[in-house]
């Protein structure tokens, strides 16, 4: 794997365990003691673009997590490349049905991108009511491969993710229970263009705006016969081309 392959890959609590760092995960980021000055609140993002990256607000310092292990072990590149090989994420989608229930509504956003109350309906798509973590975002339920609804995930008005901790979007891909492994399937990053894509009658799977597929997506979509991906999702490109046996197509 590629230095950018091998961040994605890496789970950021275990990697930091085997480095006999001290950690509190808390969502996308997790704290750490710094290395260079012991402040305690050293953040590393263990998930999205910048996974794996990490900073202290103190001493200014910072970098990626195969530098950090090369550091720490005494390593050359290639050497710490290896190490971090056995923190690949052993996590495990949730199977549990959520226990939060929100009464979501129909909203001005999803009229103007076409899609009938109806479909949103159906799929659980639309803005909670009343005061909640996601009050104001555009909601979508989240199921996992055998349909069981687990998580909610918001954007919101610019677009932003956002969601509970317990829910760790490398472990699925949007609307993935819906799909016919034997017909053309749609990937891309964005989630409106995949509910766009759904509302058009195709089949579409998102990667909750991650811009990278996870070890665990790249699984999930190992048995699709056809796959169109779209060239702006560089690193995904990159990654299928690699990775995926089947007919891939690229648009866009």
């Amino acid at each position: 794997m590629n230095y950018r392959e091998t961040l994605y890959a890496i789970d950021t609590v275990k990697a930091l365990g085997m480095l006999e760092i001290p950690v509190e995960p808390n969502g996308k980021y997790a704290k750490f003691p710094c290395p260079t000055c012991q402040h305690p609140a050293a953040s590393i993002t263990t998930f999205g673009e910048k996974k794996n990256l990490w900073y202290c607000p103190k001493c200014k310092t910072g970098g990626n997590l195969i530098k950090l292990a090369m550091s720490l072990k005494h390593l050359e590149w290639e050497p710490a490349k290896e190490f971090l090989k056995d923190a690949r994420s052993d996590t495990k989608p949730l199977i549990e049905p959520v226990k939060i229930n929100y009464d979501l509504e129909y909203t001005k956003v999803l009229e103007e991108l076409g899609a009938p109350e109806a479909l949103c309906k159906e799929m659980g798509i639309g803005q909670p009511k009343g005061r909640t973590m996601l009050a104001g975002c555009t909601t979508f339920a989240v199921h996992n491969e055998v349909g069981t609804l687990v998580a909610f995930y918001g954007l919101t008005k610019d677009r932003k993710p956002k969601f509970h901790s317990s829910f760790n979007p490398e472990l699925y891909l949007y609307n993935l229970h819906r799909i016919d492994r034997q017909q053309d399937v749609i990937l891309t990053t964005n989630l409106l263009l995949c509910l766009k894509a759904i509302v058009e009658g195709k089949q579409a799977v998102s990667t909750f705006m991650l811009p990278y597929l996870s070890p665990r997506q790249l699984e999930m979509i190992g048995n699709f016969l056809m796959l169109t991906v779209f060239r702006e999702d560089e690193e995904i490109v990159r990654q299928v081309s690699r990775h995926h046996g089947g007919y891939v197509r690229f648009i866009g």
